[in-house]
């Protein structure tokens, strides 16, 4: 495992001289950390507080402000207009992956985490000499605070959110659970199911929530978080949605009032995503909700708040959302433009620019990194890890000095896939089981018949009222919207009709510049031969460094029947724990 290459090297050293060395290392560290923490309070610098949202499994097409008029997002849409757009932000294929790179600013390929995300019961988990953001921020004096999903193990209490930074963490351990009962469960064999319940706060099992809808529970929990936040110290909080994954099963798509969904979204011609409309508008609300809390509390005017999809939409089979990427190619667990190219907005008034769409190339490793900065870290103490500080990026619109992004690597199911180019060339190299999802999935939301887009929701919302009220504010009105939302809109990428049946199975080769959608294989180009190579030979480097999946089997020690049917973490009490009730 590659997991040495983030200690000091001090291996070449004579062994006498080993223990000196690192003393008078850690000594110089204390003492450059304790004068920039001076300079900062000299200056008055005061550390913002920084606001994470993810939404699971949405598209691309499921935000008003890429040009859809199905769903309605006037407060995510607000936060767009009035702050940033990034148009080429880049996640991982599928949950665990792009939380393990979200959260340690490192490609999951090198420490095992490229494959299948964690199932409930799975002895699996982020490696613990590779430090999270929850660590780092707290060694900054932020108040760490996470809600809602966290998707990287829970075997044993070592592993979960409050040892591995966080301060609290009401919600769950696994990838998904139902919308109301907050039920998990794991196939063990074909005729064995786990089930349990799986919603805690820190490590205590929460079943008086259930009823009561997961959106509106998490919201109002974070939002209890902010309202009790002392403000003299900064705020660290992860709003980890289960909307809009799949709910129950893998397939409950949860609302409060499906009656009153089915009405509410009529035009839309599937029951299915009218329900998967109301959840994501269910979290649209969240987001007002808590862009207005902050404002309450005087906290907005330091504050940096950031939405992003984990993965794209998983349109059609297992864990079918009804969600729409359109008009990419391809769904979640894919490495095509569909599953990867995350919708991504951001939010700050210490942001010198505003107001505009950033279109460098970002990854999703590289929050790490650029909050740090934010924070008045030095970057160079989180080691060597594949994120970079973006902040001047997206603060001033500055050039990106990221080229590439290894998208991922998956040495079991046999693909790959790069960007080079600041984004404009992708190599593939096989795809996700055979191809099947590597197709054109989702509603265009523009068949005719929808509402008009409503900018005055959007102007009239929660978070653009609470983002005016403040003095640096970025105005915005319906002109601007309009201008911004036909620039953001990749419908001019390929005709409805336009579905080349397209095979990766050896190698593709895409110009996103010019072919977002993916609708033409290059490969064969011979004007775009030394591209081909030079991006093989990269991929063949990584390949190189990769550390095999660390995929488990359920452990038979997990079920929750032996624990009150709560999911628990088994491995602390060791296999025979139970017999001595």
């Amino acid at each position: 495992m590659i997991i040495s290459r983030y200690r000091y090297k001090s291996d070449t050293l004579p062994q006498k001289c080993k223990y000196t060395v690192n003393v008078r290392y850690k000594a110089m560290r204390i003492v450059l950390f304790l004068a920039i923490i001076a300079f900062q309070e000299a200056i008055g610098f005061k550390k913002p507080n920084i606001i994470l949202i993810i939404g699971d499994d949405e598209g691309w097409n499921d935000f008003g402000f890429h040009g859809s008029n199905q769903i309605p997002t006037p407060n995510i849409d607000a936060l767009a207009y009035n702050g940033i757009i990034l148009d080429k932000f880049y996640t991982q294929q599928t949950c665990t992956p792009s939380r393990a790179a979200l959260l340690t600013g490192v490609y999951p390929f090198r420490f095992g985490f490229q494959g299948k995300p964690i199932n409930p019961g799975e002895n699996r988990s982020l490696p613990l000499d590779t430090p999270t953001m929850a660590e780092q921020l707290k060694k900054l004096g932020y108040s760490m605070h996470l809600v809602g999903k966290w998707h990287l193990g829970a075997a044993y209490k070592h592993v979960t959110p409050t040892r591995r930074g966080f301060d609290s963490h009401f919600g769950y351990w696994a990838g998904f659970v139902g919308y109301f009962d907050y039920m998990a469960s794991t196939e063990l064999t074909n005729t064995t199911n786990y089930t349990g319940l799986d919603l805690h706060d820190n490590f205590e099992p929460q079943w008086q929530y259930q009823g009561q809808y997961a959106t509106d529970l998490f919201t109002e929990k974070s939002l209890d978080i902010i309202d009790k936040h002392n403000a003299d110290k900064p705020l660290f909080l992860l709003l980890a949605h289960l909307a809009a994954h799949t709910g129950k099963d893998g397939i409950e798509i949860g609302v409060p009032n499906i009656t009153e969904a089915h009405e509410k979204y009529k035009y839309i011609d599937r029951k299915e995503r009218r329900q998967y409309a109301e959840v994501v508008k269910k979290m649209d609300d969240s987001v007002g909700e808590v862009v207005q809390k902050l404002s309450h509390r005087k906290m907005l005017e330091n504050s940096i708040i950031i939405f992003f999809s984990d993965n794209g939409a998983q349109t059609e089979g297992m864990f079918q959302n009804f969600g729409s990427a359109w008009p990419f190619r391809g769904l979640k667990f894919t490495l095509l433009e569909g599953g990867v190219r995350g919708t991504c907005v951001a939010y700050s008034p210490l942001f010198e620019k505003r107001g505009y769409i950033n279109k460098e190339l970002m990854h999703i490793t590289d929050w790490l990194p650029t909050l740090y900065h934010a924070a008045g870290g030095n970057v160079s103490d989180l080691g060597n890890i594949d994120g970079i500080n973006q902040w001047e990026v997206l603060s001033r619109n500055a050039s990106t000095s990221r080229s590439e992004i290894l998208l991922n690597i998956d040495e079991v199911d046999d693909y790959s896939g790069l960007l080079s180019c600041n984004g404009r060339y992708k190599l593939i190299n096989g795809t996700h089981k055979d191809g099947i999802y590597d197709w054109y999935y989702g509603d265009s939301g523009r068949n005719g018949n929808e509402p008009e887009y409503d900018i005055q929701a959007v102007l009239n919302s929660p978070t653009n009222i609470a983002i005016q009220k403040l003095n640096s504010n970025t105005h915005i009105d319906q002109e601007i919207i309009r201008r911004t939302r036909e620039e953001v809109d990749r419908s001019w990428c390929r005709d409805k009709n336009d579905t080349p049946k397209i095979s990766c199975q050896d190698f593709c080769l895409f110009d996103l510049d010019h072919d977002p959608c993916e609708t033409k294989n290059l490969i064969d180009d011979p004007n775009k031969r030394s591209i081909v190579v030079a991006l093989k030979n990269k991929l063949a480097e990584y390949y190189e460094v990769l550390t095999p999946q660390l995929t488990k089997q359920v452990d038979i020690n997990s079920d929750p029947s032996r624990c009150n049917n709560t999911w628990y973490t088994w491995l602390d009490y060791g296999a025979n724990w139970f017999k001595n009730l």
